[in-house]
């Protein structure tokens, strides 16, 4: 099945559904211990959906993203699933799927059995091979992708890039090992343990953050931002390095789609938040005399 055909599979599956994802304005399902605190002018919902199909086990190493049209998915075995619906969407047949993600252009890819893989007109096309089993994917420049952590303890704690035409290059290797990835390329933020690097071309890389607790998702943003996450609390540092955090009781993973956050909390909830430069913005204001 075609990229564009799986596009517009969905769009007929989520119009017969009478919108599986609804969004509820100002609608938090999460326990009363968890505290918001988004910038004025930042919107919070969350989706309620048709059932309760959600990812199990929330870790780090959980399949999910969103798709470019601002749908919320997860891999299950070798199937991907729509949040909130019990239907496949797309499946690879007996192809457990490790991992996946859109890239900038849009392109979907897969980690399964060891390879990149994409979408052809005659199914699932294996890419390159892989250093290490269960390896992690995130999207990078225009043509390239991070690709990350795995099974393989010797392998995990470097960062790939892989590029379009099929090479591949080794863009850092840490003391320990890395658990998430996030950045365009030229500048790529790396998070292992409660430390977050910034890794940039001709520069040293130098930590940006010190969490209290293990951070388990990094996104950044159109402006240059950054949001991470750990299993208590969702925060997000701007360009000049200032931090604060916005959620605190509860974490997850995140993900940017245009000028939208999506959190997947650890509760299974899962919030949109935006616009994204919101944040940038109240940091920016809070940090000049007078405020």
């Amino acid at each position: 099945m075609t990229e564009r055909a799986l596009s517009q599979r969905w769009r007929a599956h989520v119009t017969g559904l009478l919108l599986a994802a609804l969004i509820s304005p100002q609608v938090f399902a999460a326990g009363p211990t968890v505290d918001f605190a988004v910038p004025k002018g930042v919107q919070v919902s969350t989706f309620l959906p048709l059932g309760n199909v959600k990812p199990a086990n929330l870790s780090a190493a959980t399949a999910f993203d969103i798709d470019p049209d601002g749908l919320p998915v997860f891999a299950s075995g070798a199937a991907l699933k729509l949040f909130g619906s019990s239907r496949d969407l797309l499946t690879l047949g007996v192809l457990a799927i490790d991992d996946f993600a859109w890239m900038r252009d849009g392109r979907l890819l897969f980690v399964t059995q060891g390879h990149l893989a994409a979408l052809s007109p005659k199914g699932v096309a294996l890419g390159p091979a892989l250093p290490s089993p269960r390896m992690h994917i995130r999207p990078a420049g225009d043509d390239t992708a991070y690709v990350f952590g795995g099974s393989n303890e010797s392998q995990n704690h470097d960062i790939y890039l892989f590029k379009r035409d099929r090479t591949v290059a080794k863009l850092a290797s840490l003391p320990v090992a890395v658990t998430t990835v996030a950045g365009n390329e030229t500048t790529t933020f790396v998070a292992a343990g409660k430390m977050v690097l910034r890794i940039a071309m001709n520069e040293p890389a130098r930590s940006v953050l010190q969490t209290q607790d293990a951070v388990i998702s990094l996104e950044t943003t159109p402006q240059g931002g950054l949001f991470y996450s750990t299993i208590s609390a969702v925060g997000y540092v701007d360009r000049d390095g200032s931090a604060t955090e916005f959620i605190r009781g509860d974490g997850g993973l995140l993900r940017v789609r245009g000028s939208r956050l999506f959190v997947l909390l650890s509760s299974g909830d899962l919030l949109r938040i935006g616009p994204t430069d919101g944040f940038g913005a109240a940091l920016g204001s809070a940090s000049k005399p007078g405020h």
